[in-house]
């Protein structure tokens, strides 16, 4: 995948499927409207194209109110570019454009610079100022640049709409199985490898220390969580902690992951790895001794451990000393 600035034009030959949004999250609904664009552009024999926004809308037009993400750009191109996009163009988007006529935004941006044929979005989708362009503008623009429109549902599951609000709640509800189900992947955390104490590794309980995202970023409340660590095509099935360490005072609230199986690869100091969050295992808690919380953490190693032998189906279930350090660097 390519990621495109305001600036970039794709070559003159080629055409696009398009669809715009904030695409936050990239959950089943996106995914479904994606699949969708890839399947039509195969059958046309054109390439796909995502138009997104950085940053969020709501970040922009209401910068005095407290706005939460499920995924930062980083986080959203890397999902985008795993479902098989072939352009990313990401527009930097202010109050200033958001008064840009919908027209304007529709030739500029889609039919100049993309080369726009055909555009899928979702029912209700509306652009340019005040969401001037609604259902008669698309219906102008049809004839007008001879493009195709088209609208999909909004995808639901148990009767409830799949949607970025939704999942943000069950998130900073440590509800991640229900916000993983509705994702149609874990939850991605894009984090920087910090330097830690080498406590836990005195301990025989060693962790990798991960800083905590922007403060945008929905994260989880404190606690212990099933998850992977992804970095350079590695991955590793793990234990992953997020607090501030309440057995030991005075620290800042940060990342810590532990691998059940570790060979000695790692991330570098300051290298930015994925975290994939697959399930919620217990909340933080302050032991009352250092042995309190390493059998809690073994009693959690082990946890993991079953959930991710019966997720991925095989039969090793090798038992290793290492475990998560709650809270410890």
């Amino acid at each position: 995948m390519k990621i495109l600035s305001i600036t970039d034009e794709i070559a003159a030959s080629e055409t696009t499927v398009v669809s715009v949004g904030n695409f936050d999250g990239i959950h089943r609904g996106h995914q479904l409207l994606i699949e969708e664009i890839i399947r039509y552009a195969q059958k046309k024999g054109s390439r796909t194209a995502i138009v997104t926004f950085e940053p969020h809308t709501r970040l922009a037009l209401y910068p005095e109110l407290p706005q939460f993400l499920l995924t930062t750009f980083e986080e959203k191109s890397l999902l985008i570019e795993q479902s098989g996009i072939d352009y990313l163009l990401k527009i930097p988007f202010t109050p200033e454009f958001s008064r840009l006529p919908p027209d304007v935004f529709l030739k500029k941006y889609l039919i100049e610079k993309l080369h726009m044929t055909d555009w899928f979005m979702g029912e209700g989708h509306s652009i340019g100022k005040d969401r001037s362009g609604g259902k008669k503008f698309l219906h102008d623009a049809m004839s007008k640049y001879h493009i195709n429109i088209f609208t999909e549902n909004l995808m639901s599951k148990n009767d409830m709409v799949i949607s970025s609000t939704q999942i943000r709640k069950f998130i900073s509800e440590a509800s991640i199985s229900e916000a993983v189900e509705m994702l149609g992947h874990p939850y991605l955390i894009k984090a920087e490898r910090a330097t830690g104490l080498k406590i836990g590794t005195q301990i025989g309980v060693p962790t990798l220390n991960f800083h905590r995202p922007t403060e945008q970023k929905v994260i989880p409340p404190p606690g212990v969580y099933a998850a992977e660590l992804e970095f350079r095509n590695i991955k590793l099935s793990g234990a992953l902690y997020y607090g501030d360490c309440p057995t030991f005072e005075n620290r800042d609230a940060h990342l810590e992951f532990h691998a059940l199986e570790f060979d000695g690869r790692q991330p570098d100091i300051g290298e930015s790895s994925s975290i994939w969050l697959h399930r919620f295992i217990r909340n933080d808690q302050t032991f009352k001794s250092v042995d309190d919380l390493v059998s809690q953490m073994k009693d959690d190693i082990e946890t993991i451990r079953t959930f991710f032998h019966r997720r991925n189906g095989n039969g090793s279930n090798q038992r290793t000393e290492a475990g998560i350090s709650q809270g410890i660097r």
